[in-house]
């Protein structure tokens, strides 16, 4: 059975040291002391991300490339835990959130486990008791998301870890976290949905990064699709039908609202966007090659320079 010690926990995060401060104030309170809490800045313009991580007692690394796909992969790096949790810097643990996760993991078979994100307002929300497992490639558009997802690490080094290109910080501003899932399910691997294991979401935008937010979210999804109608053409024009499908029924259920149905409206645009922008993009096994990384970011005076040289040296 896995234990506490087995297990890391990793937080990316970029010029939000406020929240990054909150959550990793709930992470410390409601995880076992010989788990390791790791953050990663996503090439932040300044020293606040690394004096949080220090003030808080944490590991803290550093990524000059800008990219969540990017700074989950140094956190890969980072750790040689055999087990990795990742969470997001805008949402808060509770107590025995990683509990299920470990448990989970006792099953040779499953890949990855992931948990519930609840939003801070509706705290009274009560989840379905039992676990979900999944096996099939489609599952993994259901399967969880990034706020609360934990895995393997054998499973990710294997597969290259996160794809790079996609995820917020990229054109492709969405999606990383359901196609390390479905990659997953298909090296053979179940992901299991564990809704005992639950993070609070804290932070709400507004209207227009709302819209924003959604079409980033579009041009990750379509960019996913693209890349299963490279890999499995079957498989890419099903995960087109579903997620177009939904995208489309959300919309004209939301046409009224002003906030909803722009987003919706957005999203599906981005979809489409996102399938055709694949086209030009190599792909290497399961993950997209990274030909237009972002420019590095340096800042001098970090408490620990040496972390930004993780990602080459990995």
């Amino acid at each position: 059975m896995p234990s506490p010690s087995d297990l890391a926990v990793v937080v990316c995060s970029r010029e939000r040291a406020e929240m990054l401060a909150a959550a990793l104030g709930t992470i410390i309170a409601h995880t076992p002391r010989e788990t390791e809490i790791l953050v990663v800045d996503s090439a932040s313009t300044t020293d606040e991300t690394a004096l949080v991580a220090r003030a808080a007692g944490v590991r803290y690394v550093r990524t000059d490339t800008k990219g969540l796909s990017i700074a989950r992969n140094v956190g890969i790096a980072a750790t040689r835990r055999p087990y990795l949790v990742y969470t997001d810097d805008d949402c808060v643990a509770v107590e025995r959130w990683t509990e299920g996760i470990l448990d989970r993991f006792a099953d040779e078979r499953v890949g990855a486990v992931t948990g519930e994100m609840i939003d801070h307002t509706t705290v009274d929300h009560v989840a379905p008791a039992e676990p979900t497992r999944h096996t099939r490639v489609l599952d993994g558009l259901d399967a969880g998301h990034g706020a609360l997802m934990a895995f393997r690490r054998e499973v990710l080094v294997r597969l290259g870890g996160f794809d790079d290109v996609l995820g917020a910080g990229r054109r492709f501003a969405g999606a990383e976290d359901l196609d390390i899932f479905c990659r997953i399910l298909d090296a053979g691997y179940a992901v299991v949905h564990d809704p005992s294991c639950i993070v609070y979401h804290m932070h709400t935008r507004d209207d227009g990064a709302y819209e924003a937010l959604y079409r980033g979210y579009g041009l990750g999804l379509g960019g996913l699709v693209g890349k299963w109608l490279r890999m499995r053409w079957v498989t890419g024009a099903r995960m087109f039908a579903v997620l177009a499908g939904r995208t489309a029924r959300r919309a004209l259920r939301h046409r009224g609202d002003p906030r909803r149905g722009p987003a919706e409206r957005a999203m599906f645009a981005g979809i489409v966007s996102g399938v055709a922008g694949t086209r030009r993009l190599e792909l290497d096994g399961g993950r997209f090659v990274d030909d237009d990384r972002p420019a590095p970011i340096v800042v001098d005076g970090l408490p620990d320079a040496a972390a930004a040289r993780i990602e080459e040296e990995s």
